[in-house]
């Protein structure tokens, strides 16, 4: 990890990229700009572990940050993939308690770490903040009702289906999508074994609904897809 030296005016240009924070007016954006630490880290480098003390959390600018936890015999459940312009570590922060989860920079990652004291102290003079902080754990909730719906109730093949969907939404409802991450991390964060993913991938490709080149994915069949992700059976 390392920390760089930045502007009060950059940091609040990064921070603007975050749905957190987007929504301040300039002179509140720019007092939080003024308690962020610009930070780097390489592939593979941890932000935080499971059980530490939250003491910050991570607005990401560029690359993508794993939060995930170990069961006691080793397997691995990924919780989030999070991406340029969302937070990491909020909830812990917010509640005042230990990380519930681990959280590691798949590949190259620039982030701005916002400590928690500090952040506490500005909230109280701009409530505006916890509003918004408020609507994003309301997201978050919302995404893990899904994913024990999805884990409990439905098949690889429907969680496959509704994530690429996912993806395709958040690149503006392209029909051809890249996974930024490898196939075994996506088959963590889906509840499966990379074996399973790569036989769902196969038949998939065999009912003509995707394409698959390498991290290449072609949507071919989004109609269909929908109904899967929906738990219509493969």
């Amino acid at each position: 990890m390392k920390t760089h030296r930045a502007t009060p005016e950059e940091r609040a240009g990064k921070l603007a990229s975050s749905p957190l924070f987007s929504g301040l007016l300039p002179v509140h954006l720019a007092e939080v700009a003024t308690i962020v630490q610009l930070r780097s880290y390489a592939g593979g480098d941890m932000l935080f572990a499971q059980d530490d003390p939250a003491r910050g959390f991570f607005v990401i600018i560029q690359g993508e940050v794993k939060v995930c936890r170990l069961s006691p015999d080793g397997r691995e459940q990924v919780l989030h993939l999070l991406g340029a312009g969302e937070t990491c570590g909020e909830a812990a922060v917010f509640e005042g308690t230990c990380y519930p989860a681990t959280a590691l920079a798949l590949r190259k990652l620039e982030c701005l770490y916002v400590p928690r004291a500090e952040f506490a102290q500005l909230a109280e003079r701009q409530p505006a903040i916890l509003l918004q902080m408020l609507a994003l754990l309301s997201r978050r909730l919302r995404h893990f009702v899904r994913l024990v719906d999805d884990l409990s109730l439905k098949e690889v093949s429907s969680r496959l289906a509704r994530r690429l969907l996912e993806m395709s939404v958040q690149r503006n409802d392209t029909a051809r999508i890249h996974l930024d991450s490898t196939k075994s991390v996506l088959a963590s964060s889906l509840g499966a074994t990379s074996e399973t993913l790569s036989r769902t991938f196969a038949r998939l490709q065999a009912r003509s609904l995707i394409k698959v080149e390498g991290r290449e994915i072609a949507l071919l069949d989004l109609p269909s897809l929908r109904r899967l992700a929906e738990g219509e059976k493969a």
